[in-house]
């Protein structure tokens, strides 16, 4: 009898789309049954019936449980920031909204599967709530992880995580009450929080309450160092696309690109995620504005060689100033 493994999701309507082919891929990718758990943020009737319609297309699917949390007065009137609303919460709420769960692996929904989450699922937490990508020195560039670690006031030992993907013991989780405290931190804080649920966590929660986590997990391609930690892992198993959507750029141009062999890391990545949609059969994604797509690879292009040119003036300028340093 094949293993059974709890994916879990919170979002709203309009994610409804990426969710759909976020699941398919996974499905698709992983050879363990799965029960998919939606925490339901404001999802249509509509929207429901294609998101259970995926049991029909991915046969170890065996379940898709969408539930609508208690009303958390908590999280009401919470200063998020403009692009965010209260609902990005509710990953914290997964242990609340089904607490039949014991072990769950949350996903954001702009997540494609490049291999078996079974890899994920059997990660030993070590009695730690929950386990976590930490970011710093594989995916985040050398300033914005210190002013991450400046504006949260992180001590220097410990390390910034992304929320995307968490493996949670759901007993654990709630043991150390980690929504609450999260809540209580975000209503309490002055500081400004551009990720708010994530920042939060970060701030708030001690270094040994996470089990740190392979990037493979969670595999962010356009963050400033992603490229270069892609040659020190293994094939990544989960890509999250937080930096550069590829729903809303161009694919014709992406697709060009890509025939060229201009950028191949950058539109073998975009095409990663085309691709898992194409296989779940989804309406086609891809903006008709050809702009936002050639402004991203024109910077793919020429921002290594203003990097490079930087440097040689750099070194010839010091090299100057040595020599006349002599003279």
């Amino acid at each position: 009898m094949r293993e059974i493994i709890a994916i879990a999701f919170a979002f709203d309507d309009k994610f409804t789309k990426l969710f759909s082919v976020a699941a398919h891929s996974i499905a698709k990718a992983t050879e363990a049954n799965l029960n998919v758990y939606v925490v339901d943020c404001g999802i249509s009737d509509v929207s429901k019936a294609k998101i259970r319609s995926l049991q029909t297309k991915c046969e170890n699917i065996l379940a898709v449980d969408i539930r609508s949390p208690e009303r958390e007065e908590a999280l009401e009137k919470l200063p998020t920031e403009e692009r965010f609303n209260s609902s990005v919460f509710y990953r914290l709420a997964i242990p609340k909204v089904f607490p039949e769960l014991k072990r769950v692996i949350y996903l954001d929904c702009d997540i494609v599967a490049n291999g078996d989450i079974s890899e994920l699922w059997h990660e030993n937490l070590a009695g730690r709530p929950f386990g976590a990508v930490e970011e710093d020195g594989n995916l985040s560039d050398e300033k914005t992880r210190l002013y991450k670690r400046a504006s949260l006031l992180l001590s220097s030992d410990k390390f910034y995580y992304n929320s995307g993907v968490l493996l949670i013991d759901c007993e654990q989780f709630e043991k150390s009450k980690i929504f609450e405290r999260v809540i209580a931190y975000v209503k309490g804080t002055e500081i400004f929080l551009s990720c708010p649920e994530q920042d939060a966590m970060n701030a708030c929660l001690g270094q040994d309450e996470h089990m740190p986590l392979s990037p493979r997990y969670n595999f962010i391609p356009f963050a400033s160092l992603a490229k270069k930690c892609l040659g020190k892992i293994k094939e990544p198993l989960l890509i999250e696309y937080a930096c550069v959507k590829p729903w809303q750029m161009n694919r014709a141009t992406v697709e060009f690109f890509h025939s060229l062999g201009i950028c191949r890391y950058a539109t073998t990545m975009l095409l990663n995620f085309w691709k898992a949609a194409d296989a779940m059969g989804a309406e086609k994604f891809g903006s008709k504005n050809i702009s936002p797509t050639l402004k991203f690879f024109c910077k793919s292009i020429f921002q290594p060689v203003e990097k490079f040119a930087k440097k040689c003036y750099e070194s010839a300028k010091s090299s100057f100033a040595k020599h006349r340093q002599r003279d």
